[in-house]
């Protein structure tokens, strides 16, 4: 009986064996043969040349020197990547990452072609998808800038945790501002120094130096930290204009311009958003017509003052009417950034149901 049992026992435990050697075998042959999607493929193209540069020292980027194209074939012969077709179950793959340095930070920007599939970028997604028009609602190119007007316009993003509207764009850069005023009941002077002129502290309409730089600074700082890579400096256009200016260039705001990472709306920008051909002046009520930048929680500061005195400042009130009030005064923020336009789409078709998004890495 002890012999059987002995016998017994050792089958079982050579079975046992024997069921784990195949079970290795599997999971073994499982990741040497594993495929993987397009997006986990563009992560590991980006995982690669993070441990490319880290391991390249002498490849720093620089502000001289601050972009730099890593090849997928570089990262196979490092053997920091496995050949590509072997990744996914399409053919003649081929990547390569572009690494910016921005704000301290690189952003990772992997582009993956294959027979099947390509890597699309924001900007080509729209511009694919978008007709440019010159009447109602949509995209148009205006002023060097594919620019969205009208009141009915698919131009909602979601970016940092927080839904944007896209105002226009170039080769480089889209400019968004903040779908509605910040999600709080907090209100900002523009300034509230003492002026001179006014021979009292109601501030100076002037952004250089003001209140309101401050405050989007520290919201710059507080809010969006974990998107630096991806946020591009500005030059905000900060002159000012008188009520009865009709131009919509921006060469009366952006005679002088102030660099920032987060700035406000300035008025050309918000009178070009509206299709009513009556909106040809800075306080003109017809510039809340047919104009997506209309209607608001709460009522908020624009980027210019009046250049009728050195205290006012122009604000948007929740129908979109264009006001003065002293730079003092407190109202809400609406804040606008910008991001590259090289930013690769992930999503969504612009509207507020499925605004668009973007990969970030």
């Amino acid at each position: 009986m002890k012999e059987k049992y002995k016998k017994s026992l050792l089958f079982g435990m050579i079975g046992i064996f024997l069921l784990l050697v195949v079970v290795i075998i599997i999971i073994v042959l499982m990741n040497v043969f594993k495929t993987y999607t397009y997006t986990e493929i563009e992560s590991k193209m980006v995982e690669g040349a993070s441990k490319y540069l880290s391991q390249h020292t002498e490849l720093s980027l620089s502000e001289l020197n601050p972009t730099i194209t890593i090849s997928s074939n570089t990262l196979v012969e490092e053997k920091i990547l496995k050949d590509l077709n072997k990744l996914s179950k399409d053919t003649n793959c081929f990547g390569e990452v572009t690494v910016t340095l921005n704000e301290g930070s690189y952003r990772f920007t992997p582009t993956l072609t294959c027979d099947h599939y390509q890597t699309i970028a924001l900007k080509n997604q729209i511009l694919n998808t978008d007709s440019i028009i010159e009447s109602e609602d949509g995209l148009y190119f205006l002023n060097d800038y594919y620019t969205y007007r009208g009141e009915f316009v698919n131009n909602y993003i979601n970016f940092a945790g927080y839904l944007w509207r896209i105002v226009k764009f170039n080769d480089n850069a889209f400019i968004l501002v903040l779908a509605d005023t910040v999600n709080s009941k907090n209100t900002y002077a523009f300034d509230d120094r003492y002026n001179e002129n006014a021979q009292s502290n109601r501030g100076r309409n002037s952004f250089l130096n003001s209140r309101i730089e401050e405050s989007l600074q520290e919201i710059y700082r507080n809010d969006f930290k974990n998107y630096y890579p991806y946020l591009l400096e500005m030059d905000a256009c900060t002159s000012q204009r008188s009520e009865t200016e009709s131009d919509t260039t921006g060469d009366i705001e952006c005679f002088d311009t102030v660099p920032t990472m987060l700035s406000l709306l300035p008025i050309y920008d918000f009178m070009n958003a509206s299709l009513d051909h009556l909106c040809n002046s800075t306080t003109s009520r017809n510039c809340s017509n047919y104009n997506y930048l209309s209607n608001t929680r709460y009522r908020y500061w624009l980027l210019n003052g009046t250049d009728e005195d050195t205290y006012h400042v122009y604000y948007a009130d929740t129908t979109g009417k264009i006001n003065l009030d002293y730079a003092s005064a407190k109202k809400s923020l609406r804040p606008v950034l910008s991001i590259p336009t090289d930013v690769n789409y992930k999503t969504g078709n612009g509207t507020n149901e499925s605004p668009y998004e973007i990969y970030t890495y």
